[in-house]
């Protein structure tokens, strides 16, 4: 098709090659948008609908640093937690319990010495439970020797962030977050009328139920067909769809306002000190460069691409989601597919996700001249 753009060309290239059904994409400087388009299909099965401007994606782990880690920063700002404190502190039931020395910041940054995921649905379906659940766990390391990121940290930072706040996730997130920057099409458990905005995801759970094996039989709860509307993520859809390590829905216009936050050019809802928390290394030395909540783009094989700074913050979703934002150039990379739909496939969506930062600046640079 004549006249697209290389970003375009690109994911017209691994639309066409069965990775993902479509793709809504952004690249700005600031608030400055230098491209900005929609391609391809939102659903495919069991109808087909096109993406649009304002198709709503299932940001998955994308939770992690728009609403934990971000509500952690504001507790932090407001004297209700401290990120340096134990986990005991805040929640008696850890104590004596190795977890409930590991410090809240200790789970921000994925060095807690937890493992990276466990199907706690076969166990548990209450937000206690899971809590019990995780509790009881051995260390799979010990906490500061190496980033394992975790699901199952976030999971319980959310249960900290319910106490303290005197609500659920949900409602913090609606309070805290998204009412005071504008964000007014993010949030978890969409409503029914916003299916056929929504683009669907993977039929029945089919990867994790894989993943899980023996474990899994005789579960009487996984989904059946599409999952389309709902959370996709299961540890998070057994709690209501609300957890503090998937279930966030929104929109690209929506998660540009919410970068401007971090970068310090939008509403003023962070700070200059509560920014720090989301730009600095806290595990120099380690595996992995990780800020709050976020990876940092110095990671080795980070999905940020050559062209970012080091100091670059990004994050990605299982669903085919993935943002960037770069303190020092202001460059904003959003790029929401759902290529799990309508199943899961084992590409390497790190390597297509530098590709496409590399080829969607460079194309943006020549615009802008710089």
């Amino acid at each position: 098709m004549s006249g697209e753009t290389p970003a375009r060309l690109f994911l017209r290239k691994q639309m066409d090659a069965g990775i993902f059904p479509g793709a809504r994409y952004r690249i700005a400087r600031v608030r400055e948008v230098l491209e900005d388009g929609w391609i391809g299909r939102s659903v495919v099965d069991p109808q087909e609908l096109p993406v649009g401007q304002d198709t709503l994606y299932d940001l998955a782990s994308l939770t992690k640093p728009l609403v934990t880690g971000a509500l952690a920063v504001l507790f932090q700002a407001q004297g209700a937690i401290d990120l340096a404190e134990p986990l005991e502190r805040y929640l008696p039931e850890t104590r004596e319990k190795w977890l409930g020395r590991a410090t809240l910041l200790d789970l921000l940054t994925h060095r807690s010495g937890l493992q990276a995921w466990l199907p706690l649905y076969l166990q548990a379906r209450t937000r206690e439970g899971y809590l019990s659940a995780v509790a009881s766990l051995f260390p799979e390391y010990r906490a500061g020797s190496r980033v394992v990121y975790s699901c199952l940290g976030y999971i319980v930072l959310a249960a900290v962030l319910e106490k303290v706040g005197g609500a659920r996730l949900d409602r913090l997130a609606e309070k805290e977050i998204f009412s005071r920057t504008g964000a007014t099409e993010t949030g978890f458990t969409p409503p029914e009328r916003l299916r056929p905005r929504i683009a669907a995801t993977e039929e029945g759970n089919a990867r994790e139920r894989m993943m899980v094996a023996e474990a899994g039989e005789g579960f009487a709860g996984w989904r059946r067909g599409v999952i389309w509307g709902e959370c996709h993520d299961l540890n998070a859809w057994t709690l209501g769809g609300i957890s503090g390590n998937a279930g966030l829905f929104s929109t690209t216009e929506d998660l540009h306002r919410l970068a401007l936050e971090f970068l310090g050019e939008g509403t003023g809802l962070f700070g200059a000190d509560e920014l720090t928390f989301f730009r600095q290394d806290f595990t120099p030395g380690l595996n992995e460069n990780r800020s709050v909540g976020w990876q940092l783009a110095a990671t080795p094989g980070a999905s940020a691409g050559p062209l970012l700074s080091p100091r670059a913050m990004g994050h990605t979703g299982f669903t085919g989601t993935s943002l960037w934002i770069d303190p020092d150039q202001g460059w904003i990379l959003i790029l929401l597919t759902n290529r799990v739909h309508p199943r899961y496939r084992p590409d390497d969506m790190n390597s297509l996700r530098r590709e496409f930062h590399r080829v969607a600046l460079a194309g943006a640079c020549s615009v802008s001249g710089g």
